[in-house]
């Protein structure tokens, strides 16, 4: 048993493995770790760089089309460390972020799940904290008019926690998928995140039921950088898999109007 396995997915993101691994094998060569990557049905060469280049990865192969959730899962199974970390591959990390995490889990076994700070590319706080989401604040982020800006963003501040700030560490009701250190056995008992989210929603769902037996907590003190594009905002099929998942969240855990 090794203390950390890192989980990724890749589909079609080769050009962001190629900008993560140096800084993320670097962060890992701190702790006892693997590295674990499914690459589901890429087509830009994902499967052969990684053979090549980074034969220390533990790479496998999906063929179905599955989702952001599904894919981790296939690598919680084959995990043998303590802990979990799903992180998205459009990053990279800061040398001492596992260790620093791996640290805070060690120390606080109440907590079920960790995320660090997260930060844009230019170095500003990526509002990732946020309070379970309510029809309002998902209308607001997504149809609100610029015009709107002064009297939407208090209510948008406020759901990304920005009242309590991003400087202590705080229990936080929804962190996000991009970055989670989690407490392997934890994940594996609750079955890892529901395969039935393809995309969105699978995180808050799966902080909602680790809440039941442990917290889950912002650490502010180390720090990933997320190279972020709102896709939802960009493409159909990604805004059709957030108002699906939306659906199913607000089903299973109740609408919450505002």
């Amino acid at each position: 048993m090794v203390d950390v396995s890192i989980s990724l997915v890749s589909h079609n993101q080769r050009r962001d493995l190629e900008r993560l691994l140096p800084s993320l094998l670097a962060a890992a060569g701190r702790v006892d770790s693997e590295v674990l990557l499914v690459d589901n049905r890429s087509e830009d060469g994902t499967q052969a760089f990684i053979q090549r280049d980074y034969p220390e990865v533990g790479l496998a192969l999906n063929p179905n089309r599955a989702g952001y959730g599904e894919n981790h899962n296939i690598n919680l199974r084959r995990a043998g460390g303590r802990y979990f970390v799903v992180m998205n591959s459009d990053m990279t990390v800061e040398p001492g972020v596992f260790a620093g995490l791996k640290r805070f889990m060690d120390g606080h076994p109440d907590a079920g799940i960790v995320s660090p700070r997260v930060l844009n590319e230019d170095g500003t706080i990526q509002g990732l904290n946020k309070r379970y989401p309510t029809v309002l604040d998902l209308s607001l982020r997504r149809f609100a008019p610029r015009q709107l800006g002064r009297w939407v963003q208090p209510r948008l501040d406020r759901y990304e926690m920005r009242d309590v700030g991003y400087g202590r560490v705080c229990e936080v009701p929804f962190l996000s998928g991009a970055f989670m250190f989690c407490r392997t056995d934890l994940l594996k008992a609750l079955g890892g995140f529901d395969p039935r989210y393809f995309l969105y929603f699978e995180d808050v769902d799966l902080c909602r039921r680790v809440q039941k037996t442990h917290r889950t907590v912002y650490y502010p003190h180390v720090s990933v950088t997320h190279y972020w594009q709102r896709s939802a905002h960009s493409d159909w099929s990604y805004s059709l898999h957030f108002f699906r998942s939306a659906l199913r969240y607000f089903s299973r855990w109740g609408v919450r109007l505002w």
